[in-house]
């Protein structure tokens, strides 16, 4: 063999060595599917942030779906519970029946004679029909308010083997408001009693007694449940569960509750429903109504607040009937009212957490909760380990692993928010606000989206002018790790102030977002510490792929692409020449990315989406209630892109152009989607005033197009009246007509014979110099009045319900008293009473002691009496059967689709008279 032939051979061989050693250092396939999939890659990259916000909005659909998340019963006692619930549910809501109809009779005498059959032959149970004289009572109403009340509230008491255990009580309010049908406000809460009552009645006598409170006129006052507290039952209840409706259909959840000993029980149920955000909107006041949770809540019972939330949109109006409601939810306020009665009805209650506030959540039937002590304990170990821990790593990766953070890094973040909050502010604002102030009503996720989406293009195109590195990543992920800290020491230093204050019972989200943070950070620095540690490898160390199979796996976006991750190599410092073997193995961005931007995702955006389905609606309240929900748009459109911003810069060029593309698409939709449809309607309030011989039609809301659709009505169209529109207070509008379409209520159609107030028994400058009148309202078929006193020149009042003769004002005791009738004396001053009854055709006998103030007509009092009529049944006379309240019924059936009427105030039809007192 020659030289040469020798030296090929070698050559050869040393090929074939070097092609073998090759063949066995390339990685298998699944080791190439993982690099392919968790290196840092745009593509991968891109492809976690799409599976991010399917499964995130996914799970968030599911959670909050009635349909995927409820299943009907499929034992027979259960089934019978909701076939029978669902019958009466049809009964009590076939008409309108608010307390002052004649319909709110059919139903207590429906509930009545229901309650009478379910608990005939049974032991153990006692019913009242709250109408043995102790039905009446005079309370303070608030803001320098008396309330006057006559209840018919239905009670059943079933009693408990062992007497020593308070009682648990059960409450809904049977009346609706005169526009509803009340189906969810409230008659499923009402249906679900009589569904427990059923199901207790079918087993074995509980060890606790359990009451009922099937309760009345709730929709103006909360009567029925004061008037249960006034109830000698009342001092046997120590917890209690309430059943309401604040919107119409979907998941009832779990509102509130007085403390965390009573709400963790609530895990007990089978298809819990709950967030503690909405307990802290009430608590705020956010959150535009009141239920009986109150009335119990303050009268030191323990308890949980179970209600339907939306949509708001048709709550109150007539499209709160049985046609807009699923058989599903009723079965889950049912369902889950038979579950929470069964455990406590048989299990002892300690008083652990009695005087702590609850924290609470709920995903996928699966409840969480909290004392707000033991969140706050939580909260300062994490708040103390990060500034150890992480903030230690940090001093130390500065200090002695030389970690310089260019500037260009340090700021990128507080800029880029900045120019992001500045930008979606002017757009927000000037742009879709200005141009469709409404659209929440109707596509609040579509201003979401939007606004999202030109939030991360802004972002990702300031980080174009910041060096490609992946420094930038961890300095992100510190910044809003800090942003998440100081928000936490915020959140807790209020819940160390006061454990059972609820103001902040919803920011439980907080600590999670935080936490995930903190863990990124923490191997992100462990990370960039080790990669320094490795910064000098071996010769004989070589990458896990070669430069050629490197090229297959890094990218394929294009030659940009390859430029960028040929950067991204160099992480961390590793580079500068050193070997990049031991970077490419590591996958900690992947570890990173999952860890902060899912499950942060997710929680922001059910977050999000409970609180704008919860106050979307208001929209249509005010201008007050109109900022604070695009407010709440920026802050969650904002706070959804945050965990993100970390990796925006290296995100894939394909997904910037669909965010690019969802923003421009989503701002053009914005500006020319009506904000208003029948699934969403614009509400507006109806209240028909009669005075004299005139009588008005006043439609309150917010909306150009109010004036437009009242003129297309018939009798505005054919009359050619003219409508009459104003500006009143905080952006309402109330637009008026004349109307010839008077109320039946009354053979006649003067205000005279709907209102009479009598002057009587007149004495001035008795006892202490106080005047007295006596005041006699007579109102024709009516239950609710008012008398307004525009000064506190009134000190006394007295509602007559004897024989008795009126006292002198010094024989009255101080705050409220009862012999015979009912007095309230106050030397503060009383602004009004409000007067209800049950007998339809009793007058109301009022005694007014007041002192004359210093003007020109001291010796005259100017009083003013309102009474107001809601029954919408027909009237029948000698001509035939009419329309009770024509105008009403007109505007119902003649408005547009997109909108739904709701009453302004307790009744439909109002009369009042201005009366001098000398």
């Amino acid at each position: 063999m020659t030289d040469a032939e020798t030296t090929s051979s070698a050559s050869d061989n040393h090929n074939d060595r070097h092609s073998a050693s090759n063949s066995s250092d390339r990685p298998n396939v699944i080791l190439r599917f993982i690099n392919a999939i968790f290196r840092y890659r745009k593509t991968s990259l891109s492809f976690f942030v799409l599976l991010t916000l399917i499964l995130g909005v996914g799970i968030s659909f599911i959670e909050n779906s009635l349909e995927y998340s409820i299943d009907l019963p499929k034992g027979k006692l259960e089934q019978n519970i909701l076939d029978q619930a669902w019958v009466n549910l049809q009964v009590i809501s076939e008409n309108q029946h608010p307390y002052a109809s004649s319909d709110n009779d059919v139903v207590h005498r429906y509930l009545k004679t229901t309650i009478s059959k379910l608990i005939h032959g049974h032991k153990n149970i006692e019913f009242d029909n709250d109408l043995n004289g102790s039905n009446k009572f005079l309370y303070d109403a608030g803001f320098k308010s008396v309330s006057y009340y006559e209840s018919n509230n239905l009670l059943v008491k079933v009693e408990g083997t062992d007497p020593s255990l308070p009682a648990f009580l059960l409450s809904a309010h049977f009346d609706s408001v005169p526009t509803s049908f009340g189906v969810t406000d409230d008659g499923m809460g009402v249906a679900s009693l009589l569904g427990v009552l059923q199901f207790l009645l079918s087993r074995k006598q509980p060890k606790r007694t359990v009451i009922f409170n099937f309760n009345n006129n709730e929709e103006f006052g909360l009567y029925g449940a004061t008037a249960f507290v006034k109830h000698p039952w009342f001092k046997k209840v120590k917890y209690f569960l309430n059943l309401e409706g604040t919107g119409a259909g979907g998941k009832a959840i779990l509102f509130r509750g007085t403390d965390y000993g009573i709400v963790k029980h609530f895990s007990t149920v089978r298809y819990p429903y709950a967030s503690s955000i909405f307990q802290q909107g009430f608590s705020n006041s956010l959150i535009h109504s009141e239920t009986d949770y109150k009335v119990y809540r303050e009268a030191g019972l323990r308890g949980l607040d179970l209600a339907f939330f939306k949509p708001r949109d048709i709550y109150h109006t007539a499209g709160d009937n049985i046609k807009n409601v699923d058989l599903k939810s009723l079965w889950h306020m049912l369902s889950n009212a038979i579950d929470f009665t069964t455990f406590i009805a048989e299990n002892e209650i300690d008083d652990t957490g009695y005087d702590e506030a609850a924290v609470y959540t709920s995903i996928l039937n699966n409840f969480y909760s909290l004392s707000s002590s033991k969140l706050a304990a939580i909260n300062i170990v994490l708040i103390v380990l990060f500034a150890i821990i992480n903030g230690g790593l940090t001093f130390a990766t500065l200090k002695y692993k030389k970690w310089h953070i260019p500037t260009s890094h340090a700021l990128f973040l507080p800029i880029s928010v900045l120019i992001v909050w500045a930008i979606v502010s002017l757009v927000t604002a000037q742009i879709f606000q200005a141009s469709n102030p409404f659209l929440p009503t109707s596509r609040p996720f579509l201003l979401v989206t939007t606004i999202a989406s030109i939030a991360t293009f802004v972002i990702y195109l300031v980080s174009r002018l910041v060096n490609q590195s992946l420094d930038l990543k961890l300095v992100c992920i510190l910044e809003v790790s800090f942003i998440y800290w100081i928000l936490l020491v915020y959140s807790t230093r209020n819940v160390l102030v006061n454990k059972s204050d609820q103001r902040h019972s919803g920011e439980f989200a907080v600590t999670v977002l935080f936490l995930l943070e903190a863990v990124a950070l923490l191997f992100g620095l462990l990370g960039r510490s080790f990669s320094r540690a490795q910064s000098k490898t071996r010769p004989d160390e070589e990458p896990l792929l070669d430069r050629a199979e490197r090229e297959r796996y890094i990218s394929d976006d294009g030659e940009e692409d390859d430029d960028d991750d040929d950067e991204l190599d160099q992480q961390d410092g590793v580079g500068n020449g050193a070997n990049t073997g031991e970077n490419e193995r590591s996958y900690d961005w992947s570890l990173q990315y999952l860890l902060t931007v899912p499950v942060s995702f997710y929680v922001i955006y059910n977050s999000g989406w409970l609180i704008l389905q919860g106050v979307n609606k208001t929209i249509q309240e005010s201008v007050a209630s109109e900022k604070f929900v695009y407010m709440v748009i920026q802050i969650f459109s904002i706070s959804l892109v945050l965990p993100l911003v970390p990796f925006v810069r290296f995100l894939n060029r394909f997904l910037i152009s669909g965010l690019f593309a969802v923003a421009l698409v989503g701002s053009l939709l914005v500006l020319n989607t009506e904000p208003f449809n029948e699934q969403n309607p614009l509400k507006v309030r109806f209240l028909q005033t009669l005075n004299e011989t005139e009588s008005t039609v006043h439609i309150f809301g917010r909306g150009d197009n109010i004036p437009h659709f009242l003129s297309r009505i018939p009798s505005v169209e054919e009359s050619r009246t003219s409508i009459n529109c104003q500006i009143e207070v905080d952006g309402v509008e109330v637009c008026s007509y004349k109307t010839q379409l008077f109320p039946n209520v009354v053979p006649s159609n003067t205000s005279e014979d709907y209102l009479k107030v009598v002057v009587k028994n007149s004495s001035q400058a008795g006892s202490f110099g106080i005047n007295f009148n006596e005041v006699v309202i007579k109102a024709h078929k009516n239950r609710m009045c008012n008398i307004e006193f525009p000064r506190d020149e009134v000190k006394a009042v007295l509602v007559k319900n004897s024989t008795h003769k009126f006292p002198p004002f010094k024989q009255l005791p101080d705050g409220f008293s009862h012999n015979g009738d009912y007095i309230y004396k106050d030397v503060e001053g009383i602004k009004k009473l409000l007067l209800n009854k049950l007998d339809w055709n009793n007058q109301y006998d009022i005694g007014i002691y007041w002192l004359p103030g210093i003007n020109d007509r001291s010796n005259v009092l100017d009083i003013y009496v309102e009474c107001f009529w809601a029954d919408l049944s027909p009237v029948s006379d000698e001509s035939g059967t009419k329309e009770a309240i024509p105008a009403y019924n007109e505007l119902v059936q003649y408005s547009p689709k997109y909108v739904s009427i709701a009453n302004k105030e307790r009744g439909l039809v109002s009369v009042r008279k201005q009366v001098e007192l000398k």
